[in-house]
């Protein structure tokens, strides 16, 4: 600190004179050198400020902003904004998985509800089948009871061909008769009083085939004599066929409106 009095420095802690000391006589505080004040002769012009500088700034590069801002326009490119750069950041953030290692991405709504995965196992496809399979049934059993007059009239004739037929037909009832028994109907309409009455109309034919094969057996056995009709086992074979065909009539009373309905045949109580 200098006295602007001329008679020396002046202490910058305690303010005394310290003339040309190099440290302060009253406080012991170090001095600073004094300035070297410059002779006439060391002016130098370059000392003094140059507000052309400021001027050659101005006329140069503000003219070459502003054109480099008018090609940025006319390029179309956007103009740099912080929401370019949140969006940039958002792109580059990773991807997370979930505990499986399945990549997950965020839910979509398609805006439609969930499509049907069809009918329930005892919906309209399982009444279907069902119903098929009993067509199948009584497609078998048209075909032995068709067959059935043509080995009792050969029997009649002493033909043992016409006996080895109806043994034949015998068997065929009794799986079917078993068949029957194991059908399930459940999906149909009233299903459990359509498969009793099959049931019972097939129980009735095995039960008068088995009689006809035993009527067969003993009018070949014995020579082909004697009456037919009065035969006890020939007679309880029509019984037993009458039987059978009231039950036949009730059950296809009942099959009318399931065979309408899945395009099946329409039986008739004497082809079955």
């Amino acid at each position: 600190m200098v006295d602007e009095s001329g008679s020396g420095r002046l202490c910058g802690r305690c303010g005394a004179d310290a003339g040309n000391l190099d440290r302060c006589p009253r406080c012991g505080a170090a001095l600073a050198e004094p300035p070297a004040q410059a002779g006439d002769g060391d002016w130098d012009p370059w000392d003094r400020p140059r507000p052309w500088t400021s001027l050659v700034f101005l006329g140069l590069i503000l003219p070459a902003l502003a054109l480099a801002l008018v090609w940025w326009i006319a390029s179309g490119l956007p103009l740099p904004s912080g929401e370019g750069d949140t969006q940039a950041r958002q792109d580059e953030a990773p991807v997370l998985a979930d505990a499986t290692g399945v990549t997950s991405s965020p839910p979509t709504d398609t805006g439609s509800p969930p499509a049907d995965t069809g009918s329930p196992a005892t919906g309209t496809g399982q009444a279907a089948r069902q119903a098929a399979g009993l067509d199948d049934l009584l497609t078998n059993s048209h075909s032995t009871r068709a067959s059935l007059s043509g080995a009792i009239a050969r029997a009649s004739k002493c033909e043992r061909a016409g006996m080895n037929a109806i043994q034949k037909i015998t068997v065929n009832r009794r799986d079917q008769l078993t068949m029957a028994q194991a059908l399930d109907l459940t999906a149909l309409p009233e299903g459990p009083a359509l498969k009793a009455s099959l049931v019972a109309a097939l129980d009735a034919s095995y039960s008068a085939d088995a009689a006809f094969l035993t009527w067969a057996r003993r009018h070949l056995a014995k020579g082909c004599t004697g009456p037919i009709v009065r035969d006890p086992d020939y007679r309880r074979g029509l019984d037993k066929s009458g039987d059978a065909q009231t039950a036949k009539a009730r059950f296809v009373e009942a099959w009318r409106p399931i065979a309408e309905t899945y395009g099946l045949t329409h039986w008739k109580a004497d082809d079955i």
